[in-house]
């Protein structure tokens, strides 16, 4: 007996021989050239449950030539939305079953039955030549499931027509013994399919869609399907027919105001439990109406050999801790379940199982249960409804908490239901239909406790520009929420003035009250944005990039995910990676389109203009420009928001078309930078300067006057931003070939790239005049390795700098 390679994971691997291109565009390439040589036989996929078998196979078949006869068969009947002819074990007429190869082929005869390349002779010529035979591919999804014998009668097709084989397999599954055979004796390939990830998620999703995908909206997809191929292309298409993918500014993404049913996929997955057995449905039903589920719970009802399977199959997955607990293997997965299961068998499976100890402390982590008891008809008390709270602030149990708000019925908690409801609205990015709930409670709640609750979310709404503030009654200004504003808008004012490390300071203390009080989490959006600015000024490169990493954007709140985007493309922007910028904020207008936040759009609309103006876009910069003042409308211009989007929309508009003819200067940033002196305002002024003399079409770079007075408006900036901007005003006015180099050397390793690179350019200029070829050449090839970062896209990783060895 041959040893079965199929023992664990590493062994498996092993078998496999993994391919040394894991990707899937490059592994669907390798097999679309290999079908039509001579030399290969066959070839296998391997890989795991919902991995994109057969998204892969469907991906093989459309990219064969239509010379090749090409037929494909699925190897699990059961399966009747997969769309191939089955070769699992058939009922014969008075039978049980049929001998074994004799369904295969009945399948073998409707499929390869008369072909075309069967010659007919035509009529009245008496010749017996037959057509030249195209080549045959077979295509079989799941081949792991055939029997031996079906197997055998397939695999005669190889010899006999010249066929060539394309199969998936699972990787859990014993491959079966004759592909084993072709393997050992080198007949067959295999290739190891990786697990399903978020990049192949995003081009499956931009793929089906046919156009570019949020990427929180195709990580929000993929999460939902738990990362199976399958189920993601069926979800894409009910999110699409429901108007929750919808398109905005070029781009997919979700919209946070319509409801799905998942009508694909409900069927897809009652099609899978209904072919369970009794005990393994029913223990699904019970885990994705109530989950998390304990597993002595579900073992004692319905057997540990049902569980097992359930486990094995990855129907469900097992949950870390004591004790262990048991949850469908994805939400979508567990809701389809859920919307399959009648009424009356889900009432009857309620009343026969056992109730956990529900209480307020337990409450928030049982809210299936709770939800489940509400849809059978039974009642909870206003006080283990209420307490689901603190699940109200969560995107993944917003919905569940608005359920439980929904069912409080007392005239006395009616209150405390609506600003339940109003913070579960906020957590799902629906700030408008929010904001008036919070603002009737701010000023008129029953209880003091509502009313603090409800002024707080308002505050915080007030910071982002959603909800203008007219004043909810006098606050305390001792109370963490007053701080915490009061400090953000005293870092504002001091940014403004110039004073980046004082301003650093009270931004530091608005984000250590808010890690200090979990309660305080709603004004961390605004208070990150304006903190992220402080940082830019304070070159503080690393702290910005610890504080922008998000591995899971969809399980954030909307409105704090476009604002860490927005921020991140703000550092982009200020490091001088325009592409870098505009590939970040480009996907961030599809949903801050709709989201309620103006100053915020406004901020990014801006940002996006100038960066769309320097990488040679104009009519689409002067289009994001206009969006940016349409957004402003009704607010105080001179924030600090307002005043950066004011700053970015001049730059964009005279990088475009906005010059005096007759100086070449720009028109917008020297109005600009005048309105600012005059109002104090010295950061503005500053970088309005800066960003005159990067103009790659202006002449203020060479302009004497021009380099002045942004020598005199830096030296009003404090901290460590102020003085790298000082010492590329220093080199300007110098105009010292080595001065302008060593400044350049300096700003690269401030990773002030833009700056740097024009004091490169203007040093190579200098020592070409003066006949130094070699140190121009240093310089200009400084340049090019600094357009070639700008060039790709990609942001440099912290210390990185154009000068060292192997960059």
């Amino acid at each position: 007996m041959l040893p079965d390679p199929w023992l664990d994971e590493e062994t498996v691997t092993a078998g496999l021989r993994p391919s040394p291109f894991p990707d899937r565009t490059q592994l669907l390439d390798i097999i679309l050239s290999s079908v039509p040589s001579p030399s290969t036989n066959g070839i296998v996929v391997a890989g795991d449950r919902g991995s994109g078998k057969t998204h892969l196979l469907l991906s093989v078949k459309a990219g064969l030539p239509e010379t090749m006869d090409v037929r494909t068969f699925a190897g699990k009947p059961e399966l009747k939305t997969i769309r191939y002819g089955a070769l699992g074990v058939f009922e014969a007429d008075g039978g049980d079953s049929v001998p074994p190869g004799l369904h295969v082929l009945r399948a073998l005869t409707s499929s390869l039955g008369p072909a075309e390349h069967l010659y007919t002779p035509p009529p009245g010529r008496r010749r017996n030549k037959k057509q030249a035979r195209p080549p045959l591919v077979l295509l079989v999804d799941d081949i792991h499931y055939i029997d031996p014998a079906s197997l055998a009668v397939l695999l005669q097709l190889i010899p006999g027509f010249g066929a060539t084989l394309v199969a998936t397999a699972d990787s859990r599954r014993p491959l079966p013994q004759d592909l084993y055979q072709l393997w050992e004796d080198g007949f067959l390939e295999q290739y190891f399919l990786p697990p399903f990830t978020f990049s192949e998620a995003h081009a499956l999703c931009e793929a089906v869609l046919g156009g570019q995908v949020q990427r929180r909206a195709s990580s929000l997809l993929s999460a939902m399907s738990g990362f199976n191929a399958g189920l993601l292309c069926l979800a894409i298409d009910d999110a699409r027919s429901a108007r929750l993918l919808v398109q905005r500014e070029g781009f997919w993404t979700i919209n946070v105001r319509a409801h799905c049913e998942w009508p694909r996929v409900v069927d897809h997955v009652r099609t899978e439990n209904a072919a369970r057995t009794s005990e393994e449905r029913q223990a699904l039903e019970l885990i994705a109406l109530a989950e998390p589920v304990g597993l002595d719970v579900v073992e004692r009802h319905f057997g540990q050999r049902a569980v097992e399977h359930l486990l094995a199959m990855q129907y469900i997955r097992m949950l870390a801790g004591s004790p262990p607990l048991l949850r469908t293997s994805s939400w979508l997965r567990g809701e389809a379940t859920r919307l399959s299961v009648p009424r009356s068998r889900s009432l009857a499976l309620r009343l026969g199982i056992e109730e956990p100890a529900l209480t307020r402390e337990s409450a928030p982590t049982l809210l299936r249960w709770m939800t489940w008891t509400l849809d059978c008809g039974l009642t909870l008390s206003d006080e283990l409804l209420l307490a689901a709270a603190p699940a109200a602030d969560k995107p993944s149990t917003a919905e569940l908490a608005m359920r439980a708000a929904a069912a409080v019925t007392g005239p006395g908690h009616r209150d405390e239901a609506r600003l339940l409801r109003a913070r579960a609205l906020l957590a799902e990015g629906q700030l408008r239909e929010a904001a008036p709930e919070l603002r009737e409670l701010a000023e008129g709640g029953e209880s003091a406790a509502v009313q603090s609750d409800a002024t707080h979310h308002l505050m915080a709404l007030d910071l982002l520009g959603a909800v203008p503030v007219h004043g909810p009654a006098a606050v305390d200004a001792a109370e963490p929420w007053s701080l915490i504003t009061g400090n953000v808008r005293d870092a504002e004012r001091l940014l403004l003035a110039g004073a980046a490390p004082e301003a650093l300071e009270r931004s530091v203390a608005a984000m250590a009250a808010l890690d200090a009080d979990p309660a305080l989490a709603m004004f961390r959006p605004a208070v990150l944005l304006r903190h992220v600015m402080c940082l830019r000024y304070n070159l503080a490169w690393d702290n910005i990039d610890a504080l922008l990493k998000c591995p899971t954007p969809y399980a954030l709140p909307a409105n704090l995910a476009l604002c860490m985007d927005v921020a991140r493309g703000y550092a982009q922007l200020g490091q001088g990676l325009a592409r870098a910028a505009r590939s970040t904020l480009r996907p961030v207008l599809a949903e801050l389109s709709d989201a309620g936040l103006p100053p915020v759009l406004s901020l990014a609309a801006a940002l996006l203009a100038y960066s769309e103006a320097l990488c040679g876009n104009p009519e689409a910069a002067l289009e994001r420009a206009a969006q940016s003042g349409a957004a402003l409308t009704g607010h105080d211009p001179e924030e600090l928001l307002p005043r950066l989007s004011a700053l970015y929309v001049a730059a964009a508009r005279d990088c475009v078309s906005g010059r005096d003819h007759a100086s070449g200067q720009s028109a917008h940033l020297l109005q600009l930078a005048g309105e600012s002196h005059r109002e104090g305002a010295f950061l503005i002024e500053a970088e309005a300067f800066s960003l005159m003399t990067l103009d790659p079409n202006s002449t203020a770079v060479d302009d004497l006057v021009i380099q002045r007075q942004l020598a005199e408006a830096v030296a009003a900036l404090h901290g460590a931003a102020g003085a790298s901007l000082g010492t590329f005003a220093t080199a300007l006015l110098g105009d010292e070939p080595k001065l302008l180099e060593a400044a350049g050397r300096s700003l690269s390793a401030d990773r002030l790239f833009a700056h740097a690179a024009m004091s490169y350019s203007r040093a190579a200029r200098g020592y070409e005049a003066k006949t130094r070829s070699a140190a121009s050449r240093r310089a200009t090839m400084l340049v090019n390795r600094l357009l070639i970062a700008f060039d790709s896209g990609v942001v440099p990783p912290l210390g990185w700098v154009p000068g060292r060895a192997g960059s």
